[in-house]
């Protein structure tokens, strides 16, 4: 996926690295090694999170521009 910037910028990537520091810590005191929890955090984005948007972006992006549903395409 490319390293597309969100609408709100550096502050929302902050908070997010900030949660994430704060998340990794935490497993750490738990025994889990950096590279683990690194690898864990990206398994679950990609798995639950980034195919997902990345599908329903190719789908809107498919649909014709002004495009209206009548609620029957399917």
């Amino acid at each position: 996926m490319p390293n597309e910037q969100a609408d709100h910028g550096e502050e929302l990537r902050d908070i997010v690295d900030q949660k994430l520091i704060a998340l990794i810590g935490e497993m750490e005191d738990a025994d889990w090694s950096v590279e683990e929890v690194a690898l864990a955090i990206n398994d679950v984005l990609k798995d639950r999170w980034l195919d997902q948007i990345l599908a329903l972006k190719s789908a809107r992006d498919a649909l014709p521009k002004g495009f209206v549903s009548d609620g029957n395409e399917g």
